[in-house]
């Protein structure tokens, strides 16, 4: 289940960030809060400067845009919005982060701070599963790459095997040479 996940460290960032990732009449720091509101709750009452401090962290850390943790999200650019996603996750202290389409509508300098993002995740032990569509992104950023053919996994390739012609094949069912 969704809980199970969440209490084992275990969190997704979605698709589509602006129906499942984050509520847009929030504020920055609400959203950040929302998943693990007993960290900032005193005798059932949200301790709006736990929340603030939250999530001041994670706006500095992810270089969110704002002009303050209060800015409502919907305000946000598509960057940002991701990384307001990726820091509600980020203050809970993931051991697995899987990202869905993580730059999907977001511009080229957002993307490259996602991937930085990423990188940083896996090198602090992070596990980091993105599913992607794009091929070239899959091949630019990845250690290794599992390729799926009609819902099982058809192949796992590692760094050196890397290439559109090997994932394709194995895509469409085929093993590579």
């Amino acid at each position: 289940s969704a809980a199970d996940a969440v209490a084992h460290g275990i969190f997704l960032v979605p698709e589509d960030r602006k129906l499942t990732g984050i509520l847009l009449d929030l504020s920055i720091a609400q959203n950040i809060s929302l998943p693990n509101l007993p960290a900032h709750a005193r005798r059932s009452l949200v301790s709006k400067s736990a929340e603030t401090a939250t999530a001041e962290k994670q706006k500095k850390d992810l270089g969110i845009k704002a002009p303050s943790v209060q800015t409502r999200t919907g305000t946000l650019s598509g960057g940002n919005q991701q990384k307001v996603v990726l820091g509600k996750w980020l203050a809970m202290n993931p051991k697995v982060m899987i990202l869905d389409e993580p730059t999907r509508g977001i511009d080229i300098g957002a993307k490259a701070e996602i991937y930085g993002l990423m990188r940083a995740l896996a090198d602090a032990g992070v596990a980091v599963l993105m599913i992607s569509s794009d091929m070239e992104e899959v091949i630019g950023v990845s250690d290794r790459i599992a390729v799926m053919h009609e819902g099982q996994i058809s192949g796992i390739l590692d760094k050196d095997r890397f290439s559109q012609e090997n994932v394709l094949l194995l895509a469409v069912g085929k093993q590579p040479k």
